[in-house]
């Protein structure tokens, strides 16, 4: 067995990271392990849309890392990556620190793309972290002064777009009227039939317009402007959430350091940067070779880490690591508030229990400490009623 004298070090707690994290110190208590994030909680996304409107407080969506990573014996610090220097070793971070590593994982998360449109950086609210949260719902309580129907466009028809649009409308009713811009001919064109079916249901039903086959020319403080089969148009507006994509943070990156692919970091399919190995680079930031049509999805990042906390403990032993194999397990949409749809392994499931059984799965992945379990345990209780009159009429059909 190779011994560890250096630590390993994770940049970025996301999904990745996390996952990675501790399942590595599952299968290995006594290795040493530093996780480096520039934030002080993880941020489980895809409850933000629930903390929007109250469905869950905003504790349960974000335990703190010192909590989840002291309980079980991993060193965290909250500090910002500036460089990398790839052969000797070493990370340097904004406050002069420097970190000698043995193994690197780097899995630092996307950030939003605007693609250079003018004016969205400036003039756009953003659902990618809990800042972008906080500052779209202090925006939205305080157009609850002024007069309704304030014009909202939500630019990205994909789950993010979505999710926001029906929440948005079921919290505010008429406060707000909403439309969808989406460049393709379809919304959710990357997910599955049954959600995508769903969630046009969703948006009729709420009277939410889709504008397809639209592309966002320019923001402006008071227009949106959209090119379409129409023509280009000029449309007022009193609010602009930008859904429409993310890309890598790789801020840290020198240009020609180790190889990219579609921008994010290459990696072989044992996860390792092919010129170092050992680095690795896991979730949004990296494309595996021959699986470039991975999703850049939460379940993709836990499979990851999952398999590659396996295959670091390989190594650890001195064998030979093992390709990354992606099971596709389904996916989840909340369809406003109390509804949602599932489909995935065989299932579809739609409306309250959809979006009940969908809180429940997310509850169970949530980091295993005290709060997290607390709430989810909360939770069990409080539902576990609905479960067994669904499986009374389940079994007596």
């Amino acid at each position: 067995m190779k011994s560890i004298q250096k630590p390993i070090v994770i940049v970025g707690a996301g999904f990745a990271g996390m996952t990675f994290a501790l399942n590595l110190k599952k299968l290995n208590p006594s290795i040493p392990i530093i996780v480096v994030d520039s934030e002080t909680n993880f941020i489980f996304k895809p409850l933000m849309y629930e903390v929007l409107s109250k469905e869950i407080r905003s504790w349960e969506a974000t335990p703190k890392f010192a909590n989840i990573f002291s309980d079980v014996g991993i060193t965290f610090l909250r500090n910002c990556l500036t460089k990398i220097s790839f052969k000797e070793n070493i990370l340097e971070f904004s406050d002069d620190l420097k970190l000698s590593y043995q193994y690197l994982v780097i899995c630092t998360g996307s950030i939003p793309n605007s693609f250079l449109i003018k004016g969205v950086d400036e003039n756009c609210y953003f659902f990618n972290d809990f800042h972008d949260l906080e500052e779209l719902n202090s925006f939205l309580q305080k157009s609850q002064e002024t007069a309704s129907h304030n014009k909202l466009f939500i630019v990205g028809g994909g789950p993010s777009g979505i999710e926001l649009a029906c929440k948005i409308k079921d919290i505010f009713v008429d406060k707000f009227e909403i439309n969808v811009v989406e460049k393709s001919n379809e919304i959710l064109n990357k997910n599955k039939i049954f959600n995508r079916e769903q969630a046009e249901k969703a948006l009729e039903k709420r009277k939410i317009k889709v504008l397809l086959n639209s592309t966002v020319k320019e923001v402006s403080e008071t227009k949106i402007t959209i090119s379409s089969e129409v023509g280009i148009t000029s449309l007022d507006k009193d609010l602009v959430i930008w859904t429409a994509g993310v890309k890598p943070n790789l801020s840290y990156l020198e240009t020609d350091e180790i190889t990219k692919k579609f921008g994010r970091i290459l990696v072989n399919k044992n996860l390792q940067v092919e010129s170092y190995k050992n680095c690795f680079a896991i979730g949004d930031i990296s494309v595996i070779e021959g699986m470039e049509d991975l999703p850049i999805t939460a379940q993709v990042a836990m499979q990851e880490g999952n398999h590659l906390a396996n295959n670091l403990q390989l190594l650890i032993q001195g064998k030979d690591p093992s390709p990354f194999e992606f099971q596709d397990n389904g996916e989840m949409i909340s369809l406003g508030i109390g509804e949602a749809s599932i489909s995935g392994l065989g299932v579809t499931l739609s409306g309250k229990l959809a979006f009940e059984a969908r809180r429940l799965i997310y509850a169970a992945k949530l980091p295993d400490i005290t709060e997290s379990l607390k709430s989810a345990s909360s939770w069990i209780f409080q539902k576990k009623s609905i479960f067994k009159k669904f499986l009374k009429k389940d079994n007596s059909d």
